[in-house]
């Protein structure tokens, strides 16, 4: 029963001040119930929301408590400072080597979405280059000192069916993703990235203007992101389709006509469902054309990044289905059954050597559970 009423805090928390969502009665949580809370709000990064609904009088804490959330915030805030410096740094470097970005998520959302910045927090870069200038930016974080966290399977990998890659330099170990889509897996290599891109928009961060998804993109993003990033989905994401699908000038018919191209109707579907139903809000009026129709082929790919079937390839499996070609999809496969070795001592458990037959044994183990 505790678990349960601290998952409905934090849900409380992370929905509180958005439209239509009833007026909650006052809480007064006890020390334990506290202590578990602030640690909830802390992994979920709603320490923003966390301090406006105590100054809004719904959440009742002592003084003492008070005092811990506010530390927890300023620690928050922080780091988005730190991250924002180093975001302003790398647009400098990308300008000067003229690869085109667009900042995604975090900062971009949280400075033009949210009432306030400091409602939403964040914890690294996330940037979106064309595939085009995928090898080159990644080359130009190299220069800059940066290290790839992992290595690819085999050389031109990333290119073909990848998502992105993460880079971190040793001085601040502040993480660098870079995208060259928006997801891994079916839906990543179904989407057009270098359209998203045409249609960027500025931002200002400390009066400097960024590049970001326009605000038909930044939806799709954070619905994709909601839908497909964690299971179970994280709360910030959840937030940020509300966010977004209600402050952003948002071309409802662009939506659809990506989402029938791009087979993304179960997505953004289940984006808005998922939003709606964890926060306690009705979904927007406009996207009531999503639950006309949904191909079945999405709704299984959908499946494969939920619950069991995530941890048992399923997300692997469906983008071997998605890849077009014979060849492709081999060469797909081969690079996952029989990567680098650098890639594969990376992947090792630690304590343990590399191994082939180790790497071979886990689709064994997806077929085993599966079973």
């Amino acid at each position: 029963m505790d678990d349960a009423r601290i998952q409905g805090l934090t849900r409380a928390i992370a929905g509180f001040g958005l439209p239509g969502v009833p007026e909650p009665e006052p809480v007064v949580p006890d020390a334990d119930v506290w202590s578990r809370l602030l640690a909830r709000v802390r992994a979920e990064r709603i320490t923003g929301l966390a301090v406006e609904s105590a100054a809004a009088g719904w959440l009742r804490v002592t003084d003492e408590q008070a005092a811990g959330l506010l530390d927890a915030h300023r620690d928050a805030m922080t780091w988005c400072l730190t991250v924002e410096r180093k975001l302003l740094a790398l647009g400098d470097a990308f300008d000067t080597e003229g690869v085109a970005f667009a900042v995604l998520k975090g900062t971009s959302v949280a400075h033009t979405m949210y009432a306030d910045p400091s409602l939403r927090s964040f914890v690294d870069v996330d940037l979106l280059v064309s595939t085009a200038d995928y090898e080159r930016a990644c080359a130009l974080l190299g220069r800059l000192g940066h290290r790839r966290q992992r290595p690819e399977p085999r050389r031109g990998f990333e290119v073909r069916f990848g998502k992105a890659s993460v880079h971190t330099h040793p001085d601040d170990r502040i993480e660098v993703d870079l995208h060259r889509t928006l997801v891994l897996g079916p839906f990543g290599l179904w989407i057009d990235p270098d359209e998203l891109l045409e249609r960027r928009e500025p931002f200002l961060l400390a009066g400097r203007k960024l590049q970001r998804l326009d605000d038909t993109g930044m939806l799709l993003n954070v619905a994709m992101h909601a839908a497909l990033g964690w299971w179970p989905p994280k709360l910030v994401p959840l937030r940020d389709v509300q966010e977004v699908s209600r402050a952003g000038a948002i071309e409802w018919s662009t939506l659809e006509r990506w989402a029938s191209a791009w087979r993304l109707k179960a997505v953004l579907d289940g984006a808005f469902a998922l939003s709606s139903t964890t926060l306690g809000v009705q979904r927007p009026a406009e996207a009531a054309w999503l639950a006309r129709s949904i191909p079945e082929a999405e709704r299984r790919a959908l499946l494969r990044y939920q619950g069991s079937r995530r941890a048992s390839g399923g997300t692997a499996i469906a983008t071997i289905r998605a890849i077009p070609g014979v060849r492709s999809k081999a060469a797909y496969a081969a690079a996952l059954a029989f990567p680098r070795r650098e890639f594969l001592t990376a992947r090792a458990t630690p304590g343990t050597r590399p191994s082939y037959l180790r790497r071979l044994g886990i689709p064994a183990r997806w077929i085993r559970s599966r079973w």
